[in-house]
């Protein structure tokens, strides 16, 4: 975890960073004078029992002492309440960003990632994180200046016996070196566990149908169960582990403080030291226990937080995809498409193109045909930008794609893919997917007709108000992609690119489909992968594709 990475942070934060620091100091300057002030009280008392005479006023000491515990006390609340509030807004202004970055990066990314990762490092990783720095910035100053004033005092009342200090030193650092190193490689694997965890539920959520049908419920449920519990063995282990670090640093600056006594107790019936300056130093002495054994524990939990911080600086150190922030404004496209000598293949497999050339004309319907595998699919993801071509070009109004605007370019089709794409809500609100506005009645009532969907969505109690579910999950498969068309017209896009869009329609549907659209279509480019042959008779001409490219036009 670079340097640079928390300091853009600490610079967003610098005035509740400061405000924090302010208030730190002062608490700590409060809890150092509680020791004092009380060693003051006893030594009074102690001297007054034994007959010396007092030589301070106890009545102040002890409104002293109060005043410092009180202050204490209140600058520590509010430390802690500006610490929660910064921590809580670093880490919300974390989650957006890498939202928004996961967002913008190339689908190559999240070809290889597995949802879990990403699903874990945006809640559950982040949210361990959130507590970190909220333990971190509230505490660790005030423990620290505590920390250094208490061994200040010390070495100032009686420096041969605070020598004790610096001797513990080693024996701290190699406690909390060797608890580290082993909770960093815990923590790791308590991460994966974790999004072996997330995986597998999401996985079985989205197979739900396939598991009940294939009557595997058993199965599954084993599978996650064993993953819950190695999630939860390595937890406790992390947990052990982290919990052995404060107490074992605590108990060794105890004992210190025991030794300290029974020194202290030899000087104080020698008549070297007076009762209060006893009682000071082995106040302070107690009193450093306390920071120590805190430090320790959030040395642990940064061991354990340091993963994540890593990974979240590599994910917001890759690059998204390029044209987002830049490039070539574009309005509405004329549509004409070129294809000029594309070579493309996914990472790890044979090419699907080694030289493809095709030119669509401005308004002209052409349909893909070809085996499955030969890359139908995969070319109308280069011509949205999904992936870029290995080599030559791909034009739309005599202009590389390249150069245009990413969402500008992306803007200008109206893309239904082989699988509906549909999001928990109204289908009125599934169509309208993407749009300024809510959803006007008379386009949406065009876009439902034309994609055959008028006749079920009437049936429907609430009509176009109606909740679909998950995925669309309370639709059938045709309802479904009836849906996902009729949003693509009702986004009335230059270019349409029709990807199996009718696979699921019935002869009947998808006859009525191309005579009803045959005229709305027209002065669009049209793009359409299929191998029906109602949709077929739609297109001006039809293009063959085979491995390597195209054998006929």
């Amino acid at each position: 975890m670079s340097v640079g990475f928390w300091l853009k942070w600490a610079r967003a934060f610098r005035w509740q960073l400061a405000l924090i620091s302010g208030l730190t100091l002062l608490s700590s300057l409060a809890t150092l004078a509680v020791p004092w002030l009380a060693a003051q009280l006893l030594g009074g008392v102690v001297s007054g029992e034994a007959g010396a005479p007092i030589e301070i006023d106890l009545g102040f000491t002890l409104t002293a002492l109060i005043a410092a515990l009180v202050l204490m006390t209140a600058l520590n609340i509010a430390a802690t309440m500006v610490s929660q509030t910064a921590s809580t807004r670093i880490l919300t202004d974390l989650r957006k960003q890498i939202y928004a970055h996961v967002q913008m990066m190339p689908l190559s990314f999240h070809d290889e990632a597995r949802g879990g990762d990403v699903l874990a490092l945006t809640s559950y990783e982040v949210g361990n994180l959130s507590d970190f720095l909220a333990e971190t910035l509230a505490n660790a100053p005030a423990m620290i200046l505590t920390a250094l004033g208490a061994v200040i005092v010390l070495f100032w009342l009686d420096p041969a016996m605070a020598m004790i200090v610096p001797l513990l030193v080693p024996v701290f650092y190699i406690l909390t070196k060797l608890a580290g190193r082993r909770l960093r490689s815990i923590s790791a694997r308590v991460r994966a566990a974790e999004v072996e965890l997330i995986s597998i539920a999401e996985r079985d959520l989205d197979m739900l149908p396939a598991i009940k049908s294939f009557a595997v419920e058993e199965q599954h449920r084993a599978e996650f169960s064993a993953a819950a519990e190695n999630s939860r063995r390595l937890a406790v282990g992390q947990a052990r582990l982290n919990a052995l670090i404060g107490p074992l640093v605590a108990l060794t600056a105890a004992l210190a403080a025991i030794a300290v006594l029974v020194l202290a107790s030899d000087q104080l019936a020698g008549g070297e030291s007076s009762p209060s300056d006893l009682f000071a130093f082995l106040l302070y002495a107690a009193l450093l226990t306390r920071p120590v054994g805190s430090l320790a524990n959030m040395y642990g939990a940064y061991q354990m937080a340091r993963g994540t911080l890593a990974r979240l600086e590599a994910v917001l150190e890759l690059e998204p995809e390029p044209g987002y922030a830049q490039g070539k404004a574009l309005e509405r496209a004329e549509g004409a498409i070129t294809f000029d000598r594309v070579a493309f293949g996914y990472p790890g497999r044979p090419p699907l193109f080694t030289s493809l050339d095709l030119d669509i004309k401005p308004g002209e319907i052409v349909a893909l045909t070809g085996e499955n595998g030969v890359g139908k699919s995969t070319l109308v993801r280069l011509l949205l930008g999904f992936y870029r071509p290995d080599s030559g070009a791909i034009l739309l109004d005599a202009t590389d794609i390249a150069q245009y605007q990413l969402q500008d370019l992306r803007r200008q089709f109206g893309y239904v893919p082989q699988r509906a794409l549909l999001f928990n809500g109204t289908i009125a609100a599934n169509i309208a997917f993407g749009q300024s506005d809510a959803g006007d009645p008379e386009r949406l009532k065009t876009a439902v007709r034309l994609a055959q969907a008028d006749s079920f969505i009437a049936s429907l109690p609430d009509g176009l108000d109606t909740e679909i579910g998950d995925h669309g999950i309370r639709l059938s498969g045709g309802q479904r992609q009836r849906i996902a068309l009729a949003r693509a017209l009702y986004r009335d896009p230059p270019i349409y690119i029709l990807d199996e869009a009718t696979s699921m329609y019935d002869l009947e549907s998808e006859a009525a489909f191309v005579e009803d659209c045959v005229q709305s279509l027209k002065g669009h480019t049209v793009i359409i992968i299929t191998h029906r042959p109602a949709s077929l008779a739609l297109a001006d001409r039809v293009v063959r594709i085979a491995p390597g490219g195209i054998v006929g036009s």
